[in-house]
């Protein structure tokens, strides 16, 4: 019988069992490639076709038995055969993976407690697919003596070869992990060495940074507290230069309202002086010449208010009351010697009063002035200049000069 596939290799786990398998070539690849052969290996395990297969044509093997690879066969025989031994507990899984590169080659993965019982039931379904899809001749396998030969393999070994297997590979394990576990650490450790040496590098970065950054945050408040001085000065040197100028500015503007003022007086007292001494210059009816009192009032209007002149009422003459006598005036009586007569006193004159000043404001009318004699002489009789002054006399217009 011709060697239908070679396992290569294999690989026990905690839990699974890993064998590397390769089709020989010339061999059929997938099942349908040989349906004598698919139907030999049925009718020796015919309760194949009842296992779980997901991830192909349906949920059961008996789907995809028909077309599938060889490799999927094995799995599913192998797992049967421990299957039937009961004593292998329970088969949760199988599976069959095609290798990357190679068409031949697949990995079986089949989950077991017991790796002798796996890898005695993994050759035994080797040795049914050799004889199925080769010529199928006597003898025929026995599934029955196969699976009572796993049970009497696993019974004559005992406990101690899978307790030792077992302890072996629980310390090929433990020391895998410490290994990792050192070699981890160690390079955690680095790793850690690396941050701290990092974060000491960040940390005097930023401690710089931050000294930089408060000089120049000193140097910006210096700065700006230089600028805030210097703009108070400057706003209180425009302040006093606004000041002064607005004093000046006043002190020109009182000036020149003070100049204009004076300017005013000026022009209204020449006005004045000039109205007063032609208003002053009044002929004497009588002599022709200008009056005392006119002369005397020309010489105080520069210093006093402008005054209306009025001439002064004559006194009138005394009343002497005639003695009544008996004799004839200038006969002596009897008796007496003739004496001179006792000079009689003469009455006194009552001074007529000075007319009061009046000033003649410009806002305010002209009072009437009674009439005299002088006045009505000189209506009666009109001076050679009076003719242009008839509209203003005895009133002379404008105001007094203070001094």
């Amino acid at each position: 019988m011709a060697q239908l596939m070679d396992i290569q290799r294999v690989e026990i786990g905690p839990e699974n069992l890993t064998a590397r398998v390769r089709m020989a070539d010339g061999a059929p690849l997938m099942t349908s490639e040989d349906l004598q052969g698919t139907t030999r290996v049925y009718r020796l395990l015919p309760h194949i076709i009842e296992h779980a297969c997901l991830g192909d044509a349906g949920d059961t093997f008996k789907a995809c038995m028909g077309n599938t690879e060889l490799a999927h066969l094995l799995e599913h025989v192998t797992v049967e055969l421990l299957a039937q031994t009961d004593i292998a507990g329970d088969i949760t899984s199988g599976r069959t993976f095609p290798i990357e590169g190679d068409p031949r080659s697949f990995d079986v993965e089949i989950s077991c407690k017991d790796d002798v019982l796996t890898v005695a039931a993994l050759l035994s379904a080797v040795w049914i697919l050799d004889w199925a899809y080769t010529d199928g001749g006597d003898p025929v396998p026995d599934v029955d003596a196969t699976v009572d030969g796993l049970r009497n393999l696993v019974a004559s070994l005992g406990d101690e070869p899978g307790t030792s297997y077992k302890e072996k590979v629980k310390g090929e394990i433990l020391a895998d992990v410490q290994r990792e576990y050192q070699e981890a650490l160690a390079m955690r450790e680095q790793e850690i060495a690396q941050r701290e040496e990092e974060i000491e590098v960040a940390r005097s970065e930023a401690e710089a940074a931050a000294r930089e950054r408060a000089e120049e945050r000193a140097r910006e408040r210096a700065r700006l507290e230089e600028e805030r001085r210097r703009a108070e000065e400057e706003a209180r040197a425009a302040q006093e230069a606004a000041r002064q100028e607005e004093e000046r500015a006043r002190r020109e503007q009182e000036e020149a309202a003070e100049a204009a003022r004076r300017a005013e007086e000026d022009r209204l007292f020449e006005e004045v002086a000039r109205e007063a001494e032609r208003r002053t210059t009044v002929l004497m009816p009588d002599e022709g010449r200008e009056s005392p009192e006119a002369v005397q009032a020309s010489r105080d209007l520069p210093d006093a208010a402008v005054i209306e002149w009025q001439p002064k009422e004559a006194a009138p003459a005394p009343q002497v009351e005639p003695e009544i006598d008996a004799e004839p005036a200038g006969a002596p009586a009897a008796g007496e010697k003739d004496e001179a007569p006792a000079p009689q006193a003469e009455p006194e004159v009552e001074a007529t009063p000075e007319p009061e000043p009046h000033y003649a404001a410009p806002w305010e009318d002209e009072p009437e002035q009674p009439a005299t004699p002088a006045d009505a002489k000189a209506d009666a009789e009109p001076l050679p200049d009076a003719a242009d002054t008839s509209g203003s006399e005895g009133h002379i217009p404008g105001p007094q000069r203070v001094r």
